[in-house]
């Protein structure tokens, strides 16, 4: 690589950074909490978008809430891939879903438990798109 290629990739790196920092100021300024925002950010913006509204692949955020009043809503949030194999502690990872499920224009008020993530952990779906369709 040229000193220049070096030098605009060293830009566009610098940019991504100044970016993702208001990002989570932004989601921070919202819930007031900085260390879910964050972890947010990094483990799951990349698919569901910085605003949580998902694409035509991967579900929106938003109004998940609605998920925990089902039977099974609760373990099923729990059993998804993406939470299931997010590269949290089981601790942070709860206070994260309870994160989640507070913004994006949820309203539900939960505690996950670093323990319920645990155990759940173990026992990811192979095919959440069935385990959601079951919960519809």
């Amino acid at each position: 690589m040229t000193h220049r290629g070096r030098r605009v990739a060293l830009v566009g790196v610098a940019a991504w950074l100044v970016v993702a920092t208001i990002a989570v100021t932004a989601l921070a300024a919202d819930v007031s909490d900085a260390r879910e925002a964050h972890d947010f950010l990094l483990s799951c913006a990349g698919c569901h978008k910085l605003d949580a509204s998902g694409s035509p692949t991967v579900p929106s955020l938003r109004g998940v809430d609605r998920l925990l009043a089902k039977p099974g809503g609760r373990d099923y949030v729990l059993r998804v891939p993406g939470v299931a194999s997010a590269p949290l502690s089981d601790e942070r990872l709860a206070m994260l879903l309870d994160w989640v499920f507070a913004s994006f224009g949820n309203h539900a008020a939960t505690r996950f438990t670093a323990a319920e993530v645990r155990a759940a952990r173990t026992r990811p779906f192979v095919d959440p798109k069935a385990a959601r369709a079951a919960l519809e």
